[in-house]
């Protein structure tokens, strides 16, 4: 009715004054609030950045449903960096500078993610990292303009160490994580905290390919060295599946050792079906077909819709990461105040996909369970292959302390 009203009153300014009369311009209170999102949209991890922008279109469409901020509607921009933290930080400062945009995502890039979140504290808009797990994102390089809507190597290492708390039968265990900053990271983490929880695990072998090895032969003859129950795995996409062929040539896994690979609903599970071991340990981010909420069956449903297959992990991250920026616009009630909104971001929760997230205060930072299972074949799951007896992890009580962020930070 509004929208009627507003053509009729056009069309009679148009009568009235002759058809070459000016039509007084757009309010600044009408236009769309426009938030960014770069990723790498192009190349081997284009699935993965199309799911974050997925989910995160899903969390902007549910807010502009319900109103927008005051009737003003909420708008999603993407730019392709194609894998250069260069080019991320020439598009954030872009979108910053010409296209006033004061809430800008970074997808899966880790560096990338601290980077253009430098841009955050310069020009005072927010930044969050939207899948990057480095844990220097918030914490060693972090400040009040960042957040994360993804866990970091620490909760994910604290994630897998708990889970061998239980484990007594693993003694010996070696690491192969890709040699770069997730991946040295993400052995660090998961080492120091599995001296806290299982001292007596002894550590016979880390590895660290390169990103993007074909050939692992070295990697899968080094493991197999000395004998070890488990193999650790943080490498994933196309290095996971060539780690795998290699070791099934070379028969690194058996009835006595057992893989333990970290994010193993990355890429579709399916892809993995053919190589991965019997008796393999996943950490997942959406095991959707093992959560029977209203929410999460929803959420699958609207995202198998949009991009006509099931969803993967980035996903829902994509959506806590819009939801997280779109409720604390709402709440803050103001889109131009960006201080204001960062104090109301620190207060936001809602129930995702995955059931509750809350945001805290020290660093911005998303809080959600995560799930480790047992990798399951069934023709009822999808693709045939998921996880079965699965675990669930509340983040928020394993995750960095705020003291232990602000001493990250070099403020004590």
């Amino acid at each position: 009715m509004q929208r009627a009203i507003r053509s009729a009153l056009t069309l009679f300014a148009l009568a009235a004054f002759g058809a070459g009369a000016a039509v007084a311009p757009t309010k600044a209170s009408d236009e769309p609030i426009k938030l960014g999102l770069i990723d790498i949209y192009s190349g081997g991890f284009a699935f993965i950045a199309d799911s974050i922008r997925t989910g995160f279109q899903i969390a902007v469409d549910e807010a502009n449903q319900a109103g927008g901020l005051n009737g003003r509607k909420f708008e999603l921009i993407t730019a392709d960096m194609g894998g250069s933290v260069e080019k991320a930080v020439t598009e954030g400062r872009r979108m910053i500078l010409e296209e006033k945009i004061k809430f800008v995502t970074l997808g899966i890039h880790s560096g990338a993610a601290v980077a253009v979140g430098n841009l955050g504290k310069e020009y005072r808009v927010l930044v969050i990292g939207g899948f990057a797990t480095t844990r220097r994102l918030t914490g060693e390089a972090g400040h009040r303009y960042v957040g994360r809507a993804n866990l970091s190597t620490v909760e994910i290492g604290r994630v897998m160490a708990e889970y061998l708390k239980g484990r007594n039968d693993v003694r010996r265990i070696a690491t192969i994580a890709p040699d770069y900053e997730f991946g040295q990271h993400f052995a660090q983490d998961f080492l120091a905290h599995l001296k806290v929880v299982r001292p007596d695990i002894e550590v016979v072998r880390q590895e660290l390919p390169k990103l993007g090895t074909t050939d692992f032969a070295p990697h899968v003859t080094a493991l197999q060295a000395q004998p070890v129950d488990m193999v650790v795995a943080g490498v994933f996409g196309g290095d996971l599946v060539n780690f795998l062929k290699s070791a099934h040539d070379f028969g690194l896994f058996g009835p006595k050792t057992q893989l333990f690979v970290h994010g193993i609903d990355l890429v579709k599970m399916g892809t993995l079906k053919d190589v991965l071991p019997p008796e393999t340990i996943a950490t997942a981010w959406y095991p959707f077909y093992a959560l029977d909420t209203a929410q999460s069956k929803s959420f699958a449903q609207e995202v198998e819709k949009r991009m006509k297959t099931y969803p993967i992990g980035p996903a829902p991250v994509g959506y806590i990461a819009g939801r997280m920026i779109t409720e604390a616009i709402r709440k803050a009630g103001t889109a131009d105040d960006v201080d204001q909104i960062i104090n109301a971001l620190g207060t936001v929760q809602f129930d995702g996909p995955t059931g509750p997230v809350k945001v805290r205060s020290c660093d911005n930072m998303a809080l959600y369970d995560f799930y480790v299972g047992a990798v399951k074949r069934d023709p009822s799951l999808p693709d045939g292959i998921g996880l079965g007896d699965i675990k669930v992890y509340n983040t928020e009580s394993i995750a960095r302390s705020c003291d232990d962020i602000v001493k990250a930070r070099g403020g004590g």
